[in-house]
């Protein structure tokens, strides 16, 4: 092939590449700038958390001990671990199959499930500024806020930042905190790493294949970059090298 010929080749195979990548290189930079703007704990509203009380070693004295507690619940236990619920002293019990239960600590008295209220509380006592809940709502559906484990008591807070915080009906935690910020960054990741749905798949085959019509495109101009020199372009270091 004449170097006409390959000049016109790359030249071409460079506009249409190019074509294409435009939009989704200005994305993937677009995105870097925003994500590495906003600090990762902001965005995942660790300075809106509140610290919460833990239990004391003296405390568990009085507790009932695992093989009494074991008692209350049918069928085998593969884990247990005292924690609080709303400073009140729990055992969450991990049976078969994952499934939770939590126990009261002192009474052995297995819990109900978290209703509304007591999830109003929890949110109430993990979100740090001082600012009233506008809705509590139980989700059985995976949203774009989330996509944990359902069903989930969604909280929303009347903040500028619009925060939810997503509460466990089964185990009283708190699952994950969402805010406009959380939202923005979310949506450039979901740019940056081209999975528009579940918006976590980082090998997904699209953006495998943006990445190496990237790197084409990049070789292809390299090549165009060749064919724009000229012997003349080099005098200056070829005089440079004749006087030395």
């Amino acid at each position: 092939m004449k170097k006409q010929q390959v000049h016109k080749f790359l030249a071409k195979t460079h506009k249409w590449i190019g074509l294409v990548l435009g939009l989704q290189v200005l994305a993937w930079t677009v995105g870097g700038v925003v994500m590495s703007w906003i600090p990762i704990d902001t965005v995942r509203g660790a300075h809106n958390v509140e610290e919460q009380s833990s239990i004391a070693l003296m405390e568990l004295n009085s507790f009932l001990p695992i093989a009494e507690i074991a008692k209350r619940v049918e069928g085998p236990i593969t884990r247990a671990t005292y924690m609080t619920l709303l400073e009140r002293p729990v055992v969450r019990i991990i049976q078969a199959a994952e499934v939770v239960t939590l126990v009261d600590a002192q009474s052995g008295h297995v819990l109900p499930p978290v209703d509304e209220r007591l999830a109003r509380r929890v949110a109430e006592a993990d979100f740090k500024p001082d600012v009233s809940i506008t809705s509590a709502v139980l989700v059985d559906q995976h949203t774009i806020d989330y996509r944990g484990p359902l069903p989930v008591w969604q909280v929303q807070f009347a903040d500028k930042d619009t925060t939810s915080i997503y509460v466990s009906p089964v185990e009283g935690r708190v699952l994950a905190r969402r805010s406009a910020t959380w939202r923005l960054y979310d949506f450039f990741w979901m740019l940056h790493i081209m999975d528009y749905d579940e918006r976590e798949n980082f090998n997904n085959p699209l953006i495998m294949t943006f990445a190496l019509s990237a790197a084409l495109f990049t070789l292809s101009g390299l090549g165009l970059v060749f064919f724009r020199f000229y012997r003349r372009d080099f005098n200056w270091l070829l005089g440079r090298r004749k006087r030395l």
